[in-house]
C-alpha cells in the first residue's frame, strides 16, 4: 500500500512539473545560421513574408523568408527588400524553425556594391578568330590500292 501511495505522489509531481519543462524547452532561442551567396529571386506575393532565394557557392538555392522584423542593410544604410536585385552578393543570418521546416531571416547584408546589369555586358567578349582551313586531302590513286597480305599457311599438325 505504501508503494502505491508513493508512486502516485511521484507521478503527480512529474505531471505537475511536465508543463514547466515543456515551457522551458519552447522558450529556447534558435541558433542563428549564416549563408553567403547571390540573390536568385525575391517573391513578394505573400504579404506576411517575402521569399528570398539565395544561391550558395555550390549552386544550391536556399529559400529564406523575410519578415517585417528582418534587418536589411547595404553597408551602414538600411534598405528595403525590394532593393535586393538578382545577382547581388549577400550574407543572410537566419534561423531554422523545425516545426515548419522554414528558414526565417534575421539579418540580410548586401556585400557587393551593385548587381551586374547583364552577364554578357559584364564580361567583355574576346575577338573570335576565323576557323583555320583544313588541309586538302591527298588524292587517292585507284590503281595503287594494295591487296591485303595473304593469311599464313596452315602449319602441319604433329
Amino acid at each position: 500500500m505504501q508503494r502505491s501511495v508513493f508512486s502516485w505522489m511521484v507521478a503527480s509531481v512529474m505531471i505537475a512539473a511536465a508543463p514547466i519543462v515543456l515551457a522551458e524547452e519552447g522558450s529556447k532561442t534558435l541558433p542563428t545560421l549564416l549563408i553567403k551567396g547571390e540573390v536568385v529571386s525575391l517573391d513578394t506575393n505573400d504579404p506576411t513574408a517575402a521569399l528570398l532565394k539565395v544561391k550558395d557557392r555550390y549552386g544550391f538555392e536556399t529559400p529564406i523568408y523575410l519578415s517585417q522584423e528582418t534587418k536589411i542593410a547595404k553597408g551602414d544604410q538600411a534598405v528595403n527588400a525590394a532593393d535586393l536585385a538578382q545577382g547581388l552578393a549577400v550574407e543572410v543570418e537566419y534561423t531554422f524553425d523545425i516545426n515548419t521546416a522554414k528558414r526565417h531571416a534575421v539579418n540580410v547584408k548586401v556585400t557587393s556594391a551593385e548587381a551586374p546589369a547583364d552577364v554578357a555586358a559584364a564580361a567583355p567578349m574576346a575577338p573570335v578568330a576565323p576557323p583555320a582551313e583544313m588541309p586538302a586531302a591527298p588524292a587517292v590513286d585507284v590503281g595503287a590500292v594494295v591487296a591485303p597480305e595473304a593469311a599464313p599457311a596452315d602449319a602441319p599438325s604433329a
